[in-house]
């Protein structure tokens, strides 16, 4: 097993170790929660709440076997360099950002089937971030292939459940409950630093689209320039909101819990609520929609 590890570090030099650094942060929480945000604004909402969704069930489940495997990483061992330490939070098996991974990718391919270029864009990053955790020197070969396996056998379960789930005749006071306790259930095992971060994510994000879903009623299909204007003013609020905590959330991370779901409310709630009084939303576009320009035609499965 070492002398794997010593063939794929063997050509490692300050430009890889960037390279494999930054794939590998494409791998987690933030980048998915910029991504699940932009598709909310722009592409379609109902989409991005059951991606959100799926992504913290899958990642609740991780934390579960991880605590259960209790397997301890590569890091330390002879002959293996490890680096990016920060990124490697509780235990090895299954890698998080494997399991993350296939779950995000596969899942947004299915909805747009016929995107050969997002099919093409999935591959390269299930492949690239699962091998990154093993050029970093962070997992076992066992944990990105085990991450891997899980994942795409959540997408496959939540596949089968999804519409009869998200169509139940559920009172909003029942949603709000759900979406607040549910959340705060899987943090019982999935508490690392990523864990409050993507918990209060959720909790903020589900909490504000079902609200948002019976008063606002946002539309989300626009002209292209007006989907640059969203996703820009969106996300520096979002962003300049979460950099003030972060001193804080740097010694305590469970500050990360109020502060994202603040953040998430803002997502599916605060935001297109801006976006209507700005006259940024309307109906879908003609050539001009950012759901052509961005997916092509937004057939359903």
């Amino acid at each position: 097993m070492l002398s794997f590890y010593q063939t794929i570090q063997s050509f490692h030099n300050t430009s890889t170790d960037a390279f494999f650094i930054l794939l590998s942060f494409l791998g987690s929480e933030p980048t998915y929660i910029l991504i699940i945000s932009v598709l909310f604004w722009n592409v379609d909402k109902r989409f991005g709440f059951r991606l959100a969704v799926l992504f913290l069930t899958s990642m609740a489940f991780n934390g579960f076997l991880k605590g259960f495997f209790h397997t301890q990483r590569p890091i330390g061992q002879s002959g293996v360099r490890s680096i990016y330490l920060s990124s490697a939070t509780g235990n090895s098996f299954p890698s998080g950002h494997s399991q993350g991974v296939a779950t995000f990718y596969p899942y947004l391919w299915q909805r747009w089937r016929s995107q050969k270029r997002l099919l093409g864009i999935g591959i390269f990053m299930i492949v690239g971030i699962g091998f990154s955790r093993l050029y970093l020197g962070l997992h076992w070969p066992g944990d990105v292939l085990g991450g891997y396996l899980l994942g795409a056998l959540i997408v496959l379960g939540f596949q089968q459940l999804d519409e009869t789930l998200f169509r139940l005749p559920i009172p909003l006071p029942s949603k709000l409950l759900l979406s607040v306790t549910l959340p705060l259930i899987f943090l019982l095992v999935y508490h690392t630093h990523e864990g409050w971060q993507m918990v209060g994510f959720v909790i903020g994000f589900t909490s504000g689209y079902f609200l948002e879903d019976s008063f606002l009623d946002y539309r989300e299909h626009t002209r292209f320039a007006f989907s640059i204007c969203k996703t820009l003013v969106g996300l520096a609020i979002l962003g300049l909101w979460v950099w003030l905590w972060h001193p804080l959330t740097h010694y305590y991370p469970w500050v990360y819990l109020p502060v994202l779901t603040l953040g998430g409310l803002w997502t599916s709630f605060g935001a297109p609520y801006i976006f209507r009084r700005f006259g940024w939303e309307g109906p879908l576009g003609d050539d001009k929609s950012v759901a052509v320009r961005i997916v092509g035609r937004t057939d359903q499965t």
